[in-house]
């Protein structure tokens, strides 16, 4: 018996729809998200060490000891919310590669690129843990985050669009204050890092580790990077009212002067108040929702090429209906029924018989 061909027998993964690839990069931005504010609630209950060893918690035991208690129980929820942003980080770049279709470079790059900012957050977060929670590390581990949340933010805008080339949606001065407003908002959130690395909520409740600044002026320089942040957001929505510009970047701006209000009231509010970690869990998720904003109002300032269907779908769509039996129009010399052909000979001293009219058969055909 003769061998059957490998390409035979190797199974290929299935075919991936545009909108299920769409549904899992949405996800990733939702994911990443969750993972920072469960990350937050870690280091202000003091959670950071509830489970001292990693990736294990604690000695020969990848679940927290009863010794832990709740620390060890809020440290390893962190952990499995992390593991499930591995798995549908994982499975992105698979998708991307079988998407009907076909493959695009710009796509699979980004997914893979979510591959290795996920190591990398693995990698700094044994560093975190084994350096007894080092103000320099836990804002790393918050900063890749936000690295992270920028490639989900521009891979979930790319797949809902075509592959092409990026045409500027605005004028040139407003695509610039988009830019601007971007890097400084990256700007508040490493300041709103060294806050938090100086102020109380060191993520270890018995040995804290912190910056020796002085609270104040760090509080202050933050403080005054957030109203630049503010007037940057107060222009934009502005200018985008009163030039062309599209519609998503008209609602962005609108969401991002709400987040930012929000986030100045809550800001002042926890300096006053003694730093309540409360109020510092809602400060740092609605960072995390400003970050994604501004991303989204940046990407909303420049245009690609219309998402079209996927290859089979169109296929599809493109073939001929199937015709319906007994309009079909017959071929040159082909007969039209079952009944015999007549004779084409002539009888001898009969007269010659004029030919039939031809019956037209398809529909809609005029008639004589």
């Amino acid at each position: 018996m003769a061998p059957v061909p490998a390409s035979t027998t190797r199974r290929r993964l299935p075919l991936v729809s545009r909108r299920a690839f769409q549904l899992v990069t949405a996800l990733n931005v939702f994911l990443l998200s969750l993972i920072v504010v469960s990350g937050g609630v870690v280091r202000l209950s003091g959670s950071g060490l509830g489970c001292p060893t990693w990736p294990q918690c604690g000695d020969g035991s990848f679940t927290p000891h009863s010794e832990y208690a709740l620390h060890g129980a809020i440290e390893f929820g962190n952990r499995l919310v992390g593991l499930v942003v591995g798995a549908v980080v994982l499975i992105t770049p698979l998708m991307a590669l079988r998407l009907r279709g076909g493959r695009r470079r710009d796509l699979t790059r980004l997914s893979f690129g979510l591959w290795l900012g996920y190591l990398g957050q693995a990698v700094l977060g044994g560093i975190t843990v084994l350096t007894k929670l080092h103000p320099a590390t836990v804002a790393a581990h918050f900063l890749l985050s936000m690295v992270l949340l920028w490639n989900a933010v521009v891979l979930d805008r790319r797949a809902r669009q075509g592959a092409g080339q990026v045409t500027p949606a605005v004028a040139p001065a407003l695509l610039w204050l988009a830019r601007l407003l971007v890097v400084v908002s990256a700007g508040v959130l490493v300041l709103g890092t060294v806050v938090t690395g100086t102020g109380p909520h060191s993520g270890d409740s018995e040995h804290p580790a912190r910056f020796g600044f002085d609270i104040v002026n760090v509080s202050q320089l933050h403080a005054d990077g957030a109203m630049l942040l503010t007037g940057l957001v107060a222009a934009m929505a502005f200018a985008v009212r009163v030039t062309a510009a599209p519609a998503a970047a008209r609602r962005e701006s609108l969401v991002l002067v709400a987040v930012v209000v929000a986030q100045a009231g809550l800001g002042f509010a926890q300096y006053f108040l003694g730093i309540p970690s409360v109020l510092v869990a809602l400060h740092m998720t609605g960072a995390t929702v400003m970050w994604v904003v501004a991303l989204r109002l940046w990407l909303a300032m420049v245009t690609r090429p219309a998402l079209t269907a996927d290859a089979a779908t169109a296929a599809t769509t493109a073939a001929p209906a199937t015709p319906i039996p007994g309009t079909e129009t017959p071929a040159a010399g082909v007969p039209t029924s079952d009944a015999p052909a007549p004779d084409a000979t002539p009888t001898p001293g009969a007269p010659a018989l004029p030919a039939p009219a031809a019956v037209p058969l398809a529909l809609g055909a005029p008639r004589p």
